[in-house]
C-alpha cells in the first residue's frame, strides 16, 4: 500500500478514504457493512491489507470482522 489511508467508522457503516502523499484528492470507498454501526475500524501494523472492524447492533451485540484484502471482502 502506498499513499495515505484513513479508516472511518460511522453509524451508517465503515468507509476507507485513500489519497497520495500530497493529500490533494481523496477517494472514498463504498460503505462497508451499510447500516451497521461501526465502532472502530483498525488497520494491522503487521499487514497493511488486514483491517479489523468492530460492529455494534442492538440484536447481535458486538461483532468483530476481519478483511485480509484491504476491505474488498
Amino acid at each position: 500500500m502506498s499513499g495515505i489511508r484513513v479508516l472511518v467508522g460511522t453509524r451508517k457503516g465503515a468507509f476507507i478514504l485513500t489519497s497520495d502523499e500530497k493529500c490533494k484528492k481523496w477517494d472514498i470507498s463504498v460503505p462497508h457493512f451499510p447500516s451497521w454501526e461501526m465502532c472502530h475500524p483498525k488497520g494491522s501494523p503487521v499487514n497493511p491489507n488486514r483491517i479489523y472492524a468492530s460492529q455494534s447492533t442492538g440484536w447481535f451485540g458486538q461483532l468483530i470482522q476481519r478483511s485480509d484484502d484491504g476491505g474488498q471482502t
